[in-house]
């Protein structure tokens, strides 16, 4: 009985992970969001439900605003696919032009 308790219990863990996993967005810093997400990732991973590395970028780009519309573009135009770590530092890099085309265009 004890052992069946848990398993449901984890059950709906799981589930709950998962539909976590496509729930976060960008709001405000990249580098809260990809947090968000890794926690997410490496917890399913804890409980035996690991995640492929394309459903992580995946759930990392399915979260941006409509102002990453060209950089999603230009991952899925690659014809080598990118890894989780490449796909981050792309986000931090696109993150840091954003900043600077609005400093540029408010300094106008």
């Amino acid at each position: 009985m004890l052992h069946a308790y848990y398993v449901s219990h984890t059950r709906v863990k799981v589930k709950k992970l998962k539909l976590q996993l496509h729930m976060p967005k960008k709001d405000f810093f990249i580098s809260i969001y990809l947090l968000d997400i890794k926690t997410i990732v490496n917890t399913l991973t804890i409980v035996g439900l690991p995640i492929t590395p394309d459903d992580h970028i995946e759930a990392t780009l399915d979260g941006l605003s409509k102002d990453y519309d060209n950089f999603i573009t230009y991952v899925f135009l690659r014809l080598y696919p990118y890894v989780v770590q490449q796909i981050e530092a792309l986000l931090f890099a696109q993150e840091e032009s954003f900043k600077k085309n609005f400093f540029e265009q408010n300094l106008l």
